[in-house]
């Protein structure tokens, strides 16, 4: 991709971001992404099939498969730990304030 037209997108998003509605969204399906590329990319580290991760984890592959997708996003933390233990991760939450939020008086 040319240089010119990297910064023509980049301009792009950010205009599109500077609404809170798509940027509510964009940041929603970003969070969903990462968990299932996080735990797709966990299980690879380790050198497992999502079957193995499956059977380890009792559940089933089609649940992995779930799991790891960017279009899932009704997790589980309990599930969420049980892959993550089966692939000899740790499960990290972080909770952190938004920037540009309002303070309860």
């Amino acid at each position: 991709m040319k240089a010119n037209t990297v910064g023509r997108d980049k301009g792009w998003l950010n205009r599109k971001l500077a609404n809170s509605k798509f940027r509510k969204g964009f940041e929603e399906e970003l969070r969903k992404l990462t968990i299932g590329e996080q735990l797709a990319r966990l299980r690879q580290e380790a050198g497992l099939t999502q079957s193995q991760v499956a059977k380890r984890a009792g559940t089933t592959a089609s649940a992995i498969s779930r799991y790891e997708s960017a279009d899932y996003d009704r997790y589980e933390l309990r599930t969420l730990q049980k892959i993550v233990d089966a692939c000899g991760g740790q499960l990290e939450i972080s909770l952190e304030r938004r920037p540009n939020t309002h303070r309860a008086a």
